[in-house]
């Protein structure tokens, strides 16, 4: 376990303004290809054909009836380098580890924060990372009536976790594969200042099956600062979390303070880098920018892994 001082000073927060590359996880080895056949997902009545799970322009919808009819956005685009959203986000924007869980969020915090994106005010903490580098894509192509239409659509959509957040010294070896991790029969290693998400299921993950569960593993004591660095701010070191996300995260009165409480801890984690980068930056981000400013590593970790393991 790495020791790091809890109240990181000027100097320490300036030393790790770089991007750590375990947050940004690559695809991976090639996996073994699926058969050229149809392909199946237990549980639903559909098959697909194979290619379906590397096309971009259209999302794989295996569970139609569960969700209402979503805008043609979301389903299907044509846009070079872009794609459905509901591709990444999945057909009811429930999301993955490597993008936003988007269903839940109110329509106009999701119309502002493409509208970030088109004018530059909105960028990743890794911009060449695949999964950020789509996203821009999708939103410099996006007509405006589009992104509408889909923020309505995934605003209305009620959001459910999928993560289990774990406190963990020690892990198995983890593989970066589709950009997150799997977990491996290898010898255990220090968790060390990570956050390891990794699919219960690899099979599952890789046929975007949208009740796919994760686990992610954070360092020791995690949650215990978490918590007070959302309801006190850590004694006043910072802002409390609460203040504008509300008592339990769920989100507050304000479109710029979204709900935190369920979702990913890495990709809360990667946009509190952003904040403290100056990636996101423009008058909406002004307020986190502020507050992540006397964050280390180690604060921001344990403000991301505590949002994720409370109840939306």
């Amino acid at each position: 376990m790495v020791a790091v001082c809890l109240i990181c000073g000027p100097l320490a927060v300036a030393q790790s303004l770089q991007p750590p590359v375990w947050a940004f996880p690559g695809a991976g080895p090639p996996k073994a290809p699926h058969a050229p056949g149809p392909i199946h997902l237990p549980g639903s009545d559909l098959t697909l054909p194979a290619q379906a799970l590397s096309d971009r322009t259209r999302a794989v919808d295996w569970r139609p009836a569960s969700h209402p009819v979503p805008p043609e956005i979301v389903v299907h685009s044509d846009a070079p380098n872009a794609g459905a959203c509901g591709f990444c986000h999945l057909p009811d924007g429930r999301g993955r580890p490597e993008n936003a869980s988007v269903s839940g969020l109110p329509a106009g915090y999701i119309v502002d924060q493409v509208a970030a994106m088109r004018t530059g005010d909105r960028k990743a903490a890794r911009p060449d990372w695949l999964p950020s580098a789509v996203m821009m894509n999708a939103a410099a192509l996006a007509a405006p009536e589009d992104i509408a239409a889909a923020a309505a659509y995934f605003s209305a959509r009620p959001f459910r976790t999928h993560v289990r957040v774990v406190e963990a010294r020690r892990v198995r070896h983890p593989q970066e594969a589709g950009y997150l991790f799997r977990e491996t029969s290898g010898p255990l290693e220090p968790l060390g200042l990570r956050i390891v998400e990794a699919p219960d299921s690899v099979e599952r993950f890789e046929l975007r099956d949208p009740d796919t569960r994760y686990t992610a593993r954070v360092p020791p004591g995690s949650l215990v600062l978490g918590r007070r660095l959302v309801l006190t701010g850590d004694g006043g070191r910072t802002a409390a979390c609460q203040t504008c996300h509300g008592a339990r995260l769920t989100g507050g009165a304000q479109r710029n303070a979204p709900p935190l409480a369920g979702r990913f801890p890495g990709y809360l984690y990667r946009q509190l880098l952003a904040f403290r980068s100056g990636a996101r930056a423009g008058a909406a981000a002004a307020p986190m920018r502020a507050v992540v400013t006397s964050l280390g590593d180690r604060d921001m970790i344990a403000a991301a892994a505590y949002a994720a393991s409370l109840k939306p």
